[in-house]
C-alpha cells in the first residue's frame, strides 16, 4: 500500500508544481493582463501536465481570481478590475520589499486607499456566508473591545476577513505584507456605522456600493472622530 501512494504523491507534487508556476507567470506580468492564455495544449506542453490535469489547475486559479475562463474563446487573465489605472507591477511589487520599513505610513495608506476598495469589491460578488460571519463576528469583537491592543486585533481580523473574502491571492498577499491595522486606535460611532454598512454591502452583493462604502471610510480614518459612547453600543 505503500509504494502505491508514492505515484499519487508524486503526481500531486507535479500538479502543484506547475500550479505554482502558471501562477507566477499570471503575477510576474509574464503574460498581458486582460489577454489570453497560451492554449491548453501549449500550457500542458511547457509545464509537464495532462490536458485534465491542466484543466484542474486552471479552475483552481479561477476561484482565486486570477483567471476567467470563456468556453470558445479560452481563458483570460484577469488580475483585478483596476484596468489602466495600476500594473501588475505596481499591484504586486517585490513583497519582501514593501513592508513598514521600507515606506512610510503614508505611503502605505495612500496604497491602501487603492486597493482595499477594491478588496471590498470583490468581496461583495465572491463571499461565502461563512466569510461574512467572520467579518461580522470580527467587528462585534472590536466594538466590545475595552483596550486599544485588543481592538486592534479585532479591527485586524475584520479588515482580513474582507480580503481574504476577495478570493485575490495577490491582494491579500499585498496586505499581509504591509498589514497596517488600527486606523482610529479604538471604535467609534461613524466607524461602526461605515463598517457595519460595508458588511452590508459585500452581503447583499453589492460590489460597487461596498467599493464606494469602504472608499469613503477610508477617507474618513484619516480625521478625528469622537470616540463610540456607552448608550450607542
Amino acid at each position: 500500500m505503500e509504494g502505491s501512494a508514492v505515484p499519487i504523491r508524486r503526481s500531486r507534487a507535479r500538479t502543484q508544481a506547475a500550479a505554482n508556476r502558471i501562477r507566477q507567470q499570471i503575477l510576474s506580468g509574464a503574460w498581458a493582463d486582460g489577454g489570453l492564455l497560451p492554449s491548453e495544449r501549449d500550457l500542458a506542453a511547457q509545464f509537464g501536465v495532462a490536458r485534465n490535469t491542466l484543466r484542474r489547475i486552471l479552475q483552481q486559479l479561477e476561484a482565486e481570481g486570477l483567471i476567467e475562463n470563456h468556453p470558445g474563446r479560452g481563458s483570460l487573465i484577469r488580475l483585478s478590475p483596476l484596468g489602466d489605472q495600476m500594473s501588475r507591477a505596481e499591484i504586486v511589487p517585490a513583497l519582501p520589499n514593501v513592508g513598514a520599513q521600507a515606506a512610510s505610513a503614508a505611503d502605505l495608506m495612500e496604497m491602501r486607499a487603492l486597493l482595499e476598495p477594491l478588496a471590498a469589491e470583490l468581496a461583495a460578488s465572491r463571499a461565502t456566508r461563512e466569510d461574512i460571519a467572520a467579518m461580522e463576528s470580527a467587528l462585534r469583537n472590536a466594538i466590545d473591545a475595552q483596550q486599544p491592543m485588543a481592538f486592534a486585533h479585532w479591527d485586524g481580523e475584520l479588515r482580513r476577513a474582507i480580503w481574504r473574502a476577495s478570493r485575490n491571492t495577490a491582494l491579500l498577499a499585498w496586505y499581509e505584507a504591509v498589514d497596517q491595522t488600527d486606523l482610529q486606535g479604538r471604535m467609534t460611532a461613524a466607524c461602526r456605522r461605515e463598517l457595519t454598512a460595508i458588511i452590508a454591502a459585500i452581503r447583499s452583493h453589492n460590489p460597487d456600493l461596498a467599493r464606494e462604502l469602504m472608499r469613503e471610510h477610508l477617507m474618513g480614518a484619516r480625521e478625528p472622530r469622537p470616540p463610540l459612547l456607552p448608550a450607542e453600543v
